[in-house]
């Protein structure tokens, strides 16, 4: 994985990220299984049991919580080089495991200078939970140039397809080039039909299938360093990729299922948006730049060897459908990526476990999502820690209400915290965009979806017409204007439950409201007549300060 730390913290249940506009959602680890040295990696055969690599080179089987099965499933420590960033790394069962029993393991064997990686398969025995040791058929040899950056991971897509990790073969700065070499598998994910008698065969539409030039017809991308865990969507065949970096950036890729183009993500002209050695590619046109980049400890981060997981398509946890849930060995924090109501990609913090040494997320047979420690060898169920459902908003007018079995409610117009909106129902005197924010007793929060509000309540449903605010947003002042200066009227400012925070007489074009110790937030202008009459509301966002 490129580094090695060694350190143990105590174990926090959960904590909680909140952020505006976005449903937040607080993690949970339940333990799972313990007494695990070593761990790379969980997965599973279709069935409730899970199946866990340990890097000497055993699988052991978790029936369930808390219950490992004394007699590993397999053993095969004599064939496998047990050191640094080589050994047993990575697990997948064939699709039709249950009919013909195969699975395949990745692992560094024990063969040559720096060990070569192999791609096997091996059979099950008569008895579920036993496998044959000597069932192993070679698919893919490939011996290393070093003992660095050997990616390790195996997954069967939705395709049917199995893919597998492999790094550049190091060392530091990949020396041979081999990230933009597409003549080699190192720094690859690759992709195979594994056939019957032991052999794979090439999908027909792997990008380079058909190619004249020597490119590997395996390869499904390349210009990967250390691509150590990957994993697939397995509702759209999304790849997902955690490729370990250098000594600044750690580096997430995303690359949309069934798209047989051959990315290239760039290393080692690039470590993540970043020039590394440019001069080995022509020009940047046409590589894939990183989803995500996490910086290390050089730069003001705390990454420094990234584990992607997998996307959560499990039935337990509506919120986190379709959320991708990845981590990094030093930094120890669950992270949840997906895309926004504008269909823009971010990041929200699930959990600051306080641990480090998290070598894998897989998903068990039903989409649920495990965890493995190497610091405190176990493996963890993640869980919603406030599975409840989303609040959602009533529309009775112009009132917007939502529960009020919570403590405390935040509302946002247009993703701007309304000031002053702090209880379950609010006046939605203008157009927009509302959500609202609640908190429970116990420290959960969660966020409704969104609800588009057309305000008929006052001349121009708050849209901006004869009266016009600048600047937008304001800071410690705004200007108010109007076309005509034929007869005063008055202005008040008011927070979103009608509490004054200011008002003034308006004679002339043009009059200034002073915002001194204003909080930030969305405050309502309301211009009348002399007698009262509303003529307008306006929405003014107020910068924080």
């Amino acid at each position: 994985m490129g580094r090695t730390c060694s350190f143990i913290f105590p174990f926090v249940l959960s904590f909680a990220f909140t952020a505006s506009g976005q449903d937040s959602t607080r993690l949970g680890l339940v333990p799972w299984a313990s007494g695990m040295q070593h761990i790379t990696s969980i997965s599973h055969c279709g069935d409730d049991r899970l199946f866990v690599t340990r890097q000497g080179g055993l699988v052991q089987v978790i029936t369930d919580s808390m219950t490992v099965l004394p007699v590993p499933f397999l053993n095969i420590g004599n064939r496998v080089i047990f050191n640094g960033e080589r050994g047993l790394l990575g697990m997948a069962f064939h699709p039709d495991y249950a009919n013909n029993g195969h699975f395949y393991l990745h692992y560094t064997a024990n063969v040559g200078p720096h060990g070569v990686s192999r791609i096997s398969r091996f059979k099950v025995s008569p008895d579920p939970n036993v496998a044959y040791p000597d069932s192993e058929l070679v698919l893919i040899e490939l011996p290393q140039p070093d003992p660095i950056h050997q990616g390790g991971d195996l997954e069967f897509g939705p395709d049917g397809m199995l893919y597998c990790s492999l790094g550049d073969g190091g060392g530091a700065g990949d020396p041979g080039d081999q990230g933009q070499e597409a003549g080699t598998l190192f720094g690859t994910i690759i992709r195979i039909r594994p056939e019957p008698d032991s052999t794979y065969s090439i999908p027909p539409d792997n990008p380079f299938a058909h190619d004249t030039t020597g490119r590997r017809p395996e390869i499904w991308a390349y210009g990967l360093r250390n691509p150590y865990r990957i994993g697939i969507d397995p509702l759209n065949g999304d790849l997902w990729i955690g490729d370990v970096g250098q000594e600044r950036w750690e580096e997430l890729d995303h690359w949309p299922g069934g798209v047989a183009t051959g990315p290239n993500f760039g290393w080692s002209c690039y470590e993540a948006n970043e020039p590394f050695l440019p001069m080995r590619c022509q020009d940047s046109l046409g590589l894939e730049f990183p989803l995500r980049a996490y910086a290390h400890n050089i730069l003001g981060g705390d990454a420094c060897a990234i584990v992607a997981g997998e996307v959560y398509r499990g039935q337990r946890y509506p919120r986190l459908q379709g959320r991708f849930v990845h981590t990094d060995y030093c930094h120890g924090r669950l992270l949840l990526t997906s895309t926004d109501s504008l269909g823009m990609w971010v990041d929200s913090v699930g959990l600051e476990t306080g641990l480090f040494g998290f070598s894998d997320i897989s998903a068990a047979a039903d989409g649920e999502l495990f965890l493995a420690s190497r610091t405190d060898q176990r493996v963890y169920r993640i869980v919603d820690a406030c599975p409840r459902p989303r609040p959602e908003i009533e529309v009775n007018g112009g009132t917007l209400s939502t529960t009020d079995d919570a403590d405390t409610w935040e509302w946002y117009w247009n993703g701007q915290l309304l000031i002053g909106a702090d209880s379950s129902s609010i006046e939605a005197l203008v157009s927009g965009e509302y959500t609202v924010t609640i908190t429970y007793g116990d420290g959960c929060t969660s966020t409704s979806p969104p609800v588009q509000h057309v305000s008929t309540a006052v001349p121009g449903g708050g849209q901006a017409g004869r009266f016009r605010l600048s600047p937008v947003p304001a800071a410690d002042h705004v200007t108010l204007e109007r076309d005509g200066a034929d007869s005063a009227l008055q202005v008040e400012l008011t927070d979103a439950s009608g509490r004054l925070v200011q008002r003034t007489t308006w004679e002339g074009q043009r009059t200034v409201l002073a915002l001194d110790g204003v909080p930030g937030g969305v405050l309502w202008v309301r211009v009348r007549t002399r007698d009262g009459q509303v003529l307008e509301v306006l929405p003014l966002p107020v910068l924080g300060r």
